[in-house]
């Protein structure tokens, strides 16, 4: 798979956050192993310009949002235990907007990563099966 419209960093980012906010180890696959940040990637290659310009732009935001709180790294720099914290102080902020933007990029976080096929599988959701059975009670039903 290949980036169509977020750069190589960005992604790099955006599976910071995913991890930082999934933290699915060891009980799940790392988010590095699996389709996250090109689902991010396709989301935003969907998105109006405008849109993608700017969410790809709270990225940036994130990644040096260490910086302001005094914590001398960039996130992607920081040990995980400090990740979590930068993001529980920015789900905390008394910005509004911060706080809405961090709900937004923690909810893609979780879509990315859980709308990962083998994710949904090895959380019992098999996708295909279930599409198979309503084809298969449709036919029953003679719908079309």
């Amino acid at each position: 798979m290949t980036l169509q419209t977020i750069s190589p960093r960005e992604a790099s980012i955006f599976a910071c956050i995913a991890d930082t906010a999934v933290a699915p180890e060891p009980v799940l696959p790392a988010v590095r192993e699996t389709d996250a940040a090109f689902f991010f990637d396709d989301w935003m290659t969907l998105c109006p310009p405008l849109i993608a310009r700017a969410l790809r732009s709270l990225l940036y935001v994130v990644e040096l949002a260490p910086l302001a709180y005094g914590m001398g790294r960039r996130m992607r720099r920081l040990p995980v235990e400090q990740r979590i914290e930068l993001l529980r102080r920015l789900e905390k902020s008394p910005v509004v907007q911060i706080r809405q933007v961090t709900k937004l990029l923690k909810s893609t976080a979780f879509l990315a990563y859980y709308g990962d096929d083998r994710i949904m599988l090895r959380c019992g959701y098999d996708a295909d099966a279930n599409l198979r059975r309503g084809r298969e009670l449709r036919a029953a039903e003679g719908r079309p």
